[in-house]
């Protein structure tokens, strides 16, 4: 089950710090509707693999051999085959992969923590080992601890795992680890003899091995997908390449500048925690991808042979905030809510605790997801007493519990403040958007919401809103236009086509804007043959 915080109900989702956004579709209504794709068989077999199958390329699946081994010289595991997988053929895999998940509902829709991941993973991907790879983080809404990379540098990172690092090390270690997954093509290179499979049946692959791996139970679903072989050689992702991983993963904390041993202090955390949390999540994701005193020690070894680095800064005050949220938001029921509020209730005892804000922000993030406004803004207050300054992620929380609450005029004027004092959040102008468009500002919304779409493309909550705000107003041709765009943001095509020929049927587009949805119309209608010579290859 996944919760929906009220501002997000009903809405088609928007991305990540980077000028692309991975979302998946809800229906809002009206003839601009951007409803979700129908479910294909990849995500129809990834439904009966079941949610925690995310846990892909994470960061513990195999452990090496020896220690003596371990601290050898990597061997050369070579680059993945261009003439059977090239780069442009990973990405097409791994956006094919992302319209499944998206679909399904697994990447969450959140700008504000999509934005923060980006931006922190944004300082491991400027370093040498990452240079010339794109690369795309986004959020899974999931209790789990976990992270996982999927082919052309799509890398997935659960709200479990931000709201139990320890440290910004200790999350650039996973990040990292995953990192060096997608520099070295290791799955790449497992496909690349996979030379009969169409783009579909090899996203099928991915996915069911994906989900294998944490759920060995669930492999006749992935049979179901008619490449039983290929999905189980996934499995087979060799000790080789998880230390070729983790010794990437070092090289690109070591240059960000962030504290290597970041990675041997998170798998004892997790050791650790596994010792008193016998039949919960944790020991589940464990027993699955154990984390050995091996691996652990390996780790140091290598750590070792590093140069000395000048000491990493303290964690940032959004690293402390974000963590704080991400562990109110995995609470995806009243039981967790519960605990959840207990854990920060018990911190706030602390001496150390008493001085956190994050704590206080924690408890009001856990208050507003059960829709007690009043207890939002207490914890709000005590929040923003302990911060030197004004905070964007305090001032959004605020102002969608105005709009939660039907104080429409208050959530207007305050967001109007948050645009001028905080320009550059764009979970914030995305709200702005979304409170105009609740005072029925049609036209100040349209106005904003052009200008946003020229900078952010790829944000499909942009559209949509969009398209909303032009469908009040009677512009039934602008409106599935929008429409058109969020859905072309999305990758999906085919419903692109379909509101594009409802654009230029509606009658009331310009000259300007009917060109406009022809020659989209030409585009999509290309990529979709495109699309599905692919899959019938």
């Amino acid at each position: 089950m996944r919760h929906h915080e009220p501002e997000q109900t009903g809405r088609l989702g928007a991305g990540n710090g980077a000028a692309e956004g991975w979302v998946h579709a809800a229906r809002p209504a009206g003839p601009a509707a951007l409803p979700a794709r129908p479910a294909g068989p990849v995500t129809r077999a990834f439904r009966r693999l079941g949610r925690a199958g995310l846990l892909g390329l994470a960061l513990t699946m195999a452990m090496p051999a020896s220690l003596h081994a371990q601290i050898e010289r990597l061997p050369d595991l070579g680059s993945a085959d261009s003439d059977e997988l090239s780069n442009p053929a990973e990405r097409r895999l791994g956006e094919s992969v992302m319209r499944q998940l998206r679909s399904d509902g697994t990447v969450y829709d959140d700008a504000e923590m999509n934005d923060f991941i980006n931006r922190f993973g944004s300082r491991l991907t400027g370093t040498e080992p990452a240079r010339g790879q794109p690369f795309l983080f986004f959020i899974v809404r999931d209790d789990s601890i976990n992270a996982f990379a999927l082919p052309g540098g799509f890398i997935g990172v659960h709200t479990g795992l931000l709201a139990v690092a320890g440290s910004e090390s200790e999350l650039a270690s996973v990040l990292g680890h995953e990192m060096g997954h997608v520099t070295q093509h290791h799955i790449a290179r497992m496909l690349k003899n996979q030379k009969q499979a169409s783009m579909l049946a090899m996203a099928g692959m991915v996915l069911g091995a994906l989900a294998i791996r944490n759920n060995p139970d669930a492999g006749m679903g992935a049979i179901t997908l008619g490449e039983s072989m290929a999905t189980r050689s996934l499995l087979s992702f060799s000790r080789d390449a998880e230390r070729e991983a983790d010794r990437i993963g070092l090289q690109v904390m070591r240059e960000a500048g962030f504290d290597v041993n970041g990675a041997p202090v998170f798998f004892g955390r997790l050791q650790q925690q596994n010792r008193f949390n016998e039949g919960g999540d944790t020991t589940a994701y464990l027993r699955t991808h154990p984390v050995t005193a091996e691996r652990i020690n390996d780790l140091k070894l290598r750590i070792q042979q590093l140069a000395a680095t000048a000491r990493p800064p303290a964690d940032s005050v959004d690293f402390q905030l974000m963590r704080a949220r991400a562990r109110a938001v995995s609470a995806d029921s009243v039981d967790k809510q519960t605990e959840v509020r207990r854990h920060f209730e018990a911190q706030l005892k602390t001496e150390e605790g008493k001085k956190d804000p994050s704590a206080w922000f924690g408890l009001a993030n856990v208050a507003y997801m059960r829709h007690d406004a009043l207890a939002t803004e207490q914890a709000l207050t005590q929040t923003e007493k302990l911060l030197d300054k004004p905070h964007p992620y305090v001032v959004r929380l605020r102002i969608a519990n105005l709009l939660a609450a039907g104080k429409v005029a208050d959530a207007e004027q305050a967001s109007a403040a948050a645009a001028k004092d905080f320009p550059g959040a764009r979970a914030l102008v995305r709200q702005r958007a979304e409170v105009l468009n609740a005072a029925k500002k049609w036209d100040e919304s349209i106005a904003l919401l052009r200008n946003e779409t020229r900078l952010y493309k790829s944000d499909a909550e942009l559209w949509r809103m969009l398209g909303e705000a032009y469908l009040a107003k009677g512009e039934k041709g602008m409106s599935h236009l929008a429409a058109a765009e969020g859905y072309l943001a999305l990758g999906y095509n085919q419903p692109a086509i379909e509101q594009l020929r409802l654009a230029r049927n509606a009658g009331d587009l310009d000259f300007y804007n009917g060109s406009i949805a022809d020659a989209k119309l030409r585009e999509a209608e290309a990529a979709w043959m495109q699309e599905q010579g692919e899959e019938r290859r």
